[in-house]
């Protein structure tokens, strides 16, 4: 009971306001492999496979899972927190370019879903959303609502199945991601975005380059 009591109020948590700078004021904070900050997480980039709902890779051969440095920083706390408890995180997509992000608008055409990208807020275009899931400690991917980018009832964050192992897991996610400090959203349970997200702005084209640059060496923090 107290468990779930936690996971109900993480979901009331995210909408309080998040203490943050100016808006834009970070505007210039690189992005980063998110390997290279903790390269125990597990990527895969989805859009640039033919496992999504175009059918084929939308992202260009050799793209990498990047993010802004400080949500590396928040992902690794998160990995920390659930590798305490037998579990891990796997990055289905981080940065996303903005053609990317128009190509999925006119996909879906639904704002409770995908953001349209000319109205400024897509944060993954920002460098400031992930979109995740749970792995076990064998890098399974565990049980969870839906499958990704469902564009359904069934992908909402507030889980209203009646499997109990899919709605542990779940909150086992949550927990991890918000005792990092990060955000979720109502209808895409995999959806997290970093509290300080106003901080940031759209990703530049210089920025951008290492989305599909030279791979950057992990390393491991002591």
């Amino acid at each position: 009971m107290k468990f779930r009591l936690l996971a109900a109020l993480w979901l009331i948590l995210p909408m309080l306001p998040a203490v943050a700078g100016e808006p834009g004021c970070r505007a210039s904070e690189p992005l980063v492999e998110i390997h290279s900050v903790d390269p125990t997480i597990l990527i895969d980039l989805l859009y640039g496979t033919a496992r999504n709902v175009f059918g084929h890779p939308i992202y260009p051969p050799g793209a990498r899972a990047v993010i802004r440095q400080s949500v590396a920083e928040r992902l690794k706390a998160a990995q920390a927190y659930l590798h305490a408890r037998g579990y891990g995180l796997k990055i289905w997509d981080a940065f996303r370019p903005f053609n990317a992000q128009g190509a999925l608008w006119a996909f879906a055409q639904s704002a409770r879903f995908v953001a349209d990208p000319e109205n400024g807020h897509a944060l993954h275009t920002w460098g400031a959303a992930v979109d995740a899931t749970l792995v076990d400690a064998s890098g399974r991917e565990v049980p969870m609502p839906s499958d990704f980018d469902s564009f359904s009832p069934a992908a909402a964050l507030k889980y209203q199945g009646n499997d109990a192992t899919v709605r542990r897991d779940l909150d086992i996610l949550l927990h991890g991601m918000g005792a990092a400090g990060f955000k979720g959203m109502r209808s895409e349970w995999w959806h997290f975005v970093a509290p300080d997200w106003s901080d940031f702005a759209r990703v530049t084209p210089e920025q951008a380059r290492v989305f599909a640059g030279p791979a950057t060496v992990a390393t491991r923090t002591p």
